[in-house]
């Protein structure tokens, strides 16, 4: 399986690195593991003692990519299991909210920005997002960020 997109490594490194000092301290890292929910993860990914560069982040999330993904979607999949703690199959307002807080703080989405996230990738109009709809999201996104034309 390819490597990581440059785009998706620098966007997943500043998640981490909220004061952009280049460098994400071990016990972030391994709050953002651990969040996600996953024992594999977990299991696969040793986090280094000391800070880590974008290099090196490149290098751990890389390599548990090709280890461990076949299914391109995979990560999404997780991610929204993680996000989705009542199992019921559709993230609510408040499960995203508490997903977003917990990960980047309480201050970076207003309730309104995770509204309008709900809206937008509410096809169906119930005020959830399913996975399917999820998938979509992201699969939008990524192309985004490699400069394709979205509608």
């Amino acid at each position: 399986m390819a490597d990581m997109h440059p785009e998706d490594i620098k966007e997943a490194f500043s998640l981490f690195d909220l004061q952009n000092t280049g460098r994400i301290e071990p016990s972030a890292f391994q709050n953002f593991i651990n969040n996600l929910g996953d024992e594999e993860l977990k299991r696969s990914i040793n986090v280094p003692n000391h800070a880590i560069d974008i290099k090196e982040f490149s290098d751990i999330m890389n390599r548990y990519n090709r280890n461990h993904n076949k299914d391109p979607e995979e990560p999404y999949r997780r991610a929204f299991n993680s996000i989705n703690k009542d199992g019921s199959g559709a993230v609510s307002a408040q499960e995203l909210r508490v997903a977003i807080q917990s990960l980047l703080g309480s201050s970076v989405l207003s309730e309104a920005d995770v509204d309008e996230i709900i809206m937008e990738g509410d096809v169906s109009g119930d005020g959830r997002i399913t996975l399917e709809e999820f998938l979509k999201i992201m699969q939008k996104s990524e192309k985004k960020r490699r400069g394709e034309h979205v509608l």
